[in-house]
C-alpha cells in the first residue's frame, strides 16, 4: 500500500500576470484612470495522492474535482467570473477580504472590480487540515523615469527625469481565507492571512497601518502650510497632481505577514459525504491585489509582468 504521506496538498499555482496599461499616464498608480488588464497567464495547481481539487462557486456536487487543474481549467474559470475582462485597480483593504477603490468614499467602495479572487476547493478521506507553507511572488526589476521629482519610500530625493528601478511584486498584496478550528471555544471562524513581499533594495513594507496620518510633512506652499505626502507613491501623487488622494489623513491598511513558512489556513469539515463525496470537504479563497496605499504603487508598475507560486500541505 502506497504511503499516503499528505505533505503536497498543493504544489504550485503559478499565475504569470502581465500588467498592461488602458491608456498613458504620468501619476501614480493609484491616478482613478490607472487600471490594468491580465493577458494570458501560466497556472497549475497539483494535489498530492488522496487529494482532489475543484476551482469555481456552488454547490461542491457541481464542480469538477481532479487531481490536478490546468492552465485551462484556471483561465476558464477567470472567463467565467469576469465576463466583462479582468482588470487590476488601486485598491486597499483593511482585512483583506473586503476592499475599497482608493480615495473613494461613494461609487467603488467595497467593490471587487480590479481584485483577482480564486475560490479553492478541497476533499479528502486522508486529511483535514491544510496549511500554507510556501509563497514566491516576484516581478520583473525594471527602470523607471520620474517626470517630477519626489522622495521615494527609501528617503532618496529623486530628481525629475532620473531614473530608479522598480518591481512590480512590491505593491502586490495576497490573501488567504479559510475556516479555523479554535478547539479552546470549540467553534470555527474565518481567518484570513495577508502577505507582502519582505524588504529589499527596492521595496519598504507597509504591514499594518490602522489610521495613520499618511499626509507626511508640511512646505510653504505660496504662503500657506501644506502637506505633502509621505516618502514614495503618497509623495509622488502630490508632486505630480499638487493635491493628496482622499483618506490620507486616516488611513487603516491589513496587517501582513512577510514570510511563510507553516501557516494554517483551513479545517476541513468532517462528515462530508454527503455534500462532497468524501469524509473532509473545505474551501480556501485567494485573493490577488495591487494595495493602493504602498510606498511602491508607481504607474511604472503598469506594463510589467509579476509571478506568484504558492504551495499548501495537509
Amino acid at each position: 500500500m502506497k504511503s499516503m504521506t499528505r505533505k503536497l496538498l498543493l504544489s504550485v499555482i503559478a499565475v504569470v500576470l502581465a500588467v498592461v496599461a488602458l491608456g498613458t499616464t504620468t501619476f501614480a498608480w493609484f491616478t482613478i484612470t490607472n487600471v490594468a488588464n491580465v493577458q494570458p497567464f501560466q497556472a497549475q495547481v497539483i494535489s498530492d495522492e488522496g487529494i482532489e481539487i475543484a476551482i469555481g462557486n456552488g454547490d461542491p456536487m457541481n464542480l469538477t474535482w481532479k487531481t490536478t487543474l490546468t492552465t485551462q481549467d484556471i483561465y476558464n474559470y477567470i472567463a467565467s467570473a469576469y465576463t466583462e475582462g479582468f482588470y487590476f485597480n488601486h485598491l486597499t483593504s483593511t482585512d483583506g477580504r473586503n476592499f475599497n477603490t482608493l480615495g473613494t468614499t461613494g461609487p467603488g467602495v467595497g467593490s471587487t472590480d480590479g481584485l483577482l479572487v480564486l475560490p479553492l476547493h478541497f476533499r479528502s478521506d486522508s486529511t483535514s487540515k491544510i496549511e500554507w507553507t510556501q509563497v514566491q511572488l516576484t516581478g520583473t526589476t525594471a527602470s523607471f523615469t520620474t517626470r517630477v521629482g519626489f522622495t521615494d519610500s527609501k528617503g532618496v530625493t529623486r530628481a525629475a527625469n532620473s531614473t530608479f528601478n522598480v518591481n512590480p511584486a512590491d505593491a502586490i498584496r495576497v490573501s488567504i481565507s479559510g475556516m479555523i478550528y479554535n478547539e479552546v471555544t470549540e467553534t470555527s471562524s474565518l481567518t484570513t492571512v495577508a502577505y507582502e513581499n519582505p524588504e529589499t533594495e527596492t521595496n519598504t513594507v507597509l504591514n499594518e497601518a490602522i489610521f495613520p496620518d499618511f499626509r507626511g510633512a508640511q512646505e510653504d506652499v505660496l504662503g500657506v502650510p501644506t502637506y505633502i505626502g509621505v516618502d514614495g507613491a503618497v509623495n509622488y501623487f502630490y508632486r505630480s497632481n499638487a493635491i493628496l488622494p482622499g483618506g490620507a489623513d486616516s488611513v487603516s491598511v491589513v496587517p501582513t505577514i512577510q514570510s511563510v513558512s507553516s501557516v494554517r489556513i483551513l479545517d476541513m469539515t468532517a462528515g462530508s459525504i454527503a455534500t462532497a463525496e468524501r469524509e473532509y470537504y473545505g474551501t480556501v479563497t485567494l485573493r490577488v491585489w495591487f494595495e493602493g496605499w504602498d510606498a511602491e504603487a508607481y504607474n511604472s508598475l503598469l506594463g510589467r509582468t509579476i509571478s506568484l507560486s504558492l504551495r499548501f500541505q495537509g
